[in-house]
């Protein structure tokens, strides 16, 4: 199973109902395992208020993990909330 792969799909397919959510990688090294762990960091953006009263839109994290099947899991979640809002 391409795990990559298939969370590409799930992103596409929300993408394509109006949703964008951001995948963000990020590396460091792990002194306990002795090797180079990849994290990934969801984010949508989402409007705020600024202190002058404008309105503006910033990332806010969804999700932060070094698991890609835990993300796998939370696409497929999302998937499952969203496909049926906009049909």
């Amino acid at each position: 199973m391409n795990i990559k792969k298939n969370i590409s799909k799930i992103q596409k397919a929300l993408l394509q109902r109006g949703y964008i959510y951001k995948i963000n990688t990020y590396q460091f090294l792990s002194e306990q395992q002795h090797r180079i762990i990849t994290g990934y960091r969801i984010t949508q953006k989402q409007p705020y208020l600024k202190k002058n009263g404008e309105m503006s839109e910033k990332n806010v994290e969804l999700i932060n993990s070094c698991s890609q099947i835990e993300v796998l899991k939370w696409f497929a979640v999302e998937w499952e909330k969203k496909k049926n809002e906009i049909d």
